[in-house]
């Protein structure tokens, strides 16, 4: 945690002297909780709070010269510049923030999930846990956007939720910034969480209200997560013919392999039942294969969703967001990538502690896997898993579910 109340933890150095500069004050531009600090030679400097994805390098903006610093290139171009644009030009608008008080405390860790990526915002949401298991003497203070409300766990002093888009979740909102600092005055102490990006201390389950999947039970789903926007085809195939306007054919392939994909997995485990579920209602499916996929996510969908995942045995998908609350759910995964190694496993929310059982239960495949091959290797980890978990740590888990598969 970070100390901004009611010293302001914070050590900063001029870009261009090195000198060690005075922090003034917290800046809370929306997504980014920063520091304003004054510089020896006049003027401020501006430093993001080394949270979430800023924690690994520090980068610094001075706005009156509308310039940056970073030693690091990926902060300046993903993180500095960004920031600074959005501080030139900031959104009058008035925001309504829903402010929901929940018990009275004067020591307060503050959660800020504001993101214009989805699953950041999950993600950052995810620490909640582990500041509400490891430091109970502290009231929870989180910060949403509306469309992460639900996801808030029990236990929490306070939500504030703010109606920002993912769109403009990068945005400088000054009347976001103002009540934050008008509400902070209510506390004596104020730390700000890390927010790490990838957290591992949580149960999914306990933001959701959904339990995750339960291996005993004899009917199971295999389950693939659609989406229309990054398809199981080749990424120059899909940018050709979404330049020409004919998505409609990609999104044809991809139902084609998921229906091939099926029916060879249904060969080898005629007792599974089939799921497809997701964002985008474009083509159609089989009877046999169960459709839950919408045109638009809402608290009611999101919850049908887990629900299916939480059913589902293995669920397999294009690597993305999309993968984050079906691999937290679901029994097993396989994450097909195409280009996107760099993001290994940051899509995952894994539910395994022991590696060689994680290793089993999460796999990640190259998008160019053949189908015979993909549906070889999902069947097997169904078929497969008793055995492998006895042979890895010496537990039948329950000899008499093996006569199930």
């Amino acid at each position: 945690m970070i100390e901004i109340k009611p010293k302001l933890e914070h050590r900063s150095h001029c870009p261009s002297s090195g000198q060690i500069l005075k922090p003034v004050k917290v800046l809370w531009q929306g997504s980014r909780i920063c520091v304003v600090s004054e510089s020896p030679g006049g003027g401020e400097i501006i430093d993001e709070l080394r949270i979430g994805h800023a924690a690994k390098t520090a980068y610094s903006i001075n706005l009156a010269e509308g310039t940056t610093f970073s030693d690091d290139k990926y902060a300046e171009e993903f993180l500095a510049k960004p920031l600074l644009k959005s501080l030139q030009n900031p959104q009058n608008e008035h925001l309504e923030i829903t402010q929901e008080i929940f018990k009275s405390c004067d020591r307060a860790i503050v959660l800020n999930c504001i993101d214009y990526l989805y699953g950041h915002s999950l993600l950052k949401l995810l620490n909640a846990q582990r500041h509400l298991e490891s430091h109970p003497e502290f009231g929870l203070i989180v910060i949403v956007q509306k469309f992460m409300r639900w996801m808030v766990p029990e236990g929490v002093a306070e939500v504030w939720t703010v109606p920002i888009s993912l769109k403009n979740g990068q945005c400088y909102y000054p009347s976001f910034g103002n009540f934050v600092s008008k509400q902070l005055e209510r506390f004596q102490e104020v730390y700000i969480s890390e927010a790490y990006s990838h957290p591992s201390q949580f149960d999914i389950s306990k933001f959701t209200g959904v339990a995750k999947h339960d291996f005993d039970k004899e009917e199971y789903k295999i389950t693939f997560v659609w989406r229309e926007d990054r398809l199981w085809c080749r990424h120059l195939v899909v940018k050709i013919f979404r330049k020409i306007n004919l998505l409609q054919i990609p999104l044809s392939i991809q139902n084609w392999k998921v229906q091939r994909l099926f029916a060879k997995m249904r060969k080898l485990l005629p007792q599974a039942k089939f799921a497809v579920v997701g964002l985008g209602k474009n083509t159609s499916f089989p009877e046999w294969v169960e459709d839950f996929r919408v045109d638009k996510f809402d608290e009611k969908t999101e919850r049908q969703m887990c629900q299916v995942y939480s059913e589902s045995r293995l669920v397999i998908g294009i690597h993305g967001s999309n993968m984050l609350l079906p691999s937290g759910h679901a029994g097993m995964t396989i994450d097909m990538i195409d280009e996107r190694w760099g993001n290994f496993a940051q899509d995952i929310l894994y539910q395994e502690t022991d590696p060689r059982l994680s290793s089993f239960r999460y796999r990640y495949l190259p998008l160019a896997t053949s189908l015979k091959n993909l549906a070889h290797i999902g069947s097997e980890m169904i078929i497969k898993r008793l055995d492998f978990y006895f042979h890895m740590t010496g537990d039948s888990l329950r000899d008499s579910f093996a006569s199930r598969l």
